[in-house]
């Protein structure tokens, strides 16, 4: 298992490496210890997995992401400008 302070150097170089409008965590996972990115939008994911290798630091990868929205305007319009990982553009 990782230990928590190369679990926090690794999720930071990720939030470097791939931005910080992601939420990263590493959890054990069906492979072993995983690198969980989590993404606003399927769009996102997209973007996000075209970027980020399979394995990490030795941590596989995995993007999740809401299931029903696919495109940044599919966020409801009031939780918008409330979620701080919303960037439209």
């Amino acid at each position: 298992m990782v230990s928590q302070l190369e679990r926090d150097n690794i999720i930071l170089e990720a939030a470097l490496e791939w931005g910080a409008d992601c939420m990263y965590d590493i959890q054990n996972g069906t492979l072993g210890p995983t690198l969980y990115v989590d993404a606003t939008c399927k769009e996102e994911a997209s973007e996000i997995r075209a970027k980020i290798p399979i394995f990490f630091h030795g941590l596989y990868t995995v993007v999740r992401y809401p299931t029903h929205i696919l495109t940044y305007e599919d966020v409801p319009k009031e939780d918008r400008y409330q979620n701080p990982l919303y960037h439209p553009e």
